[in-house]
């Protein structure tokens, strides 16, 4: 089963994604995680590390390289939940894994902006943390790995209205795609996540 989560920033899906996979046993691709644990080695490191802290999308054309490389690898053989891809009709036209399901968890604008610009991630293990709903037992100081934590530059509020921005315009064309499909479950993700979770399981 090949399972896509969408939904604007700060919707939930990465947390959904981990109930997911513990449910279910599949993979979990975070396509923005991905990407920024590129080493710096990587080819297209500096190109798609300045793109995205810059609040824009990274190029399709080289995401969806890296993401077929990582689908096909060992262990994707009975499919994977994806955060983040398939979300535009130009995704899909380089690359289209299939989708048997896709979530789309909607929030307000408001909460996005308050779940994000409160979001700090560990520099050392990407671990991420909220300062109101989720800190860490030591004000900047990760649990898991003692690394620092930090307020990702697109966390912050203007990068954040240009990445809402920037979904609104372009998913709107492909939501009503995979609706038409018969493939599309809205979910209401303003609830907590074990709330929100409820909802998921019904439609698995």
């Amino acid at each position: 089963m090949k399972i896509l989560l969408m939904g604007p920033a700060g919707s939930g899906k990465g947390t959904q994604g981990e109930m997911l996979h513990k449910r279910l046993g599949l993979p979990l691709i975070s396509v923005g995680q991905t990407l920024r644990d590129l080493s710096p080695g990587h080819p297209w490191y500096n190109e798609i590390n300045e793109t995205i802290s810059n609040g824009n999308l990274a190029p399709h054309d080289k995401v969806a390289e890296i993401l077929k490389e990582k689908t096909t690898a060992p262990g994707f053989e009975k499919g994977y939940i994806m955060d983040g891809w398939g979300r535009t009709t130009v995704d899909l036209e380089y690359f289209d894994p299939g989708y048997d399901k896709v979530f789309f968890i909607n929030i307000p604008r408001e909460i996005s902006l308050i779940r994000l610009s409160t979001r700090r991630t560990c520099e050392t293990c990407g671990a991420v943390y909220n300062v109101v709903s989720n800190p860490s037992k030591v004000e900047g100081v990760c649990d898991k790995c003692g690394g620092a934590l930090r307020q990702r530059d697109d966390d912050k509020e203007e990068a954040i209205l240009k990445r809402l921005e920037i979904f609104t315009n372009e998913t709107s064309e492909q939501i009503q795609k995979f609706r038409s499909e018969g493939v599309l479950v809205e979910i209401d993700g303003s609830g907590t996540p074990e709330e929100v979770f409820e909802e998921v399981k019904k439609h698995l």
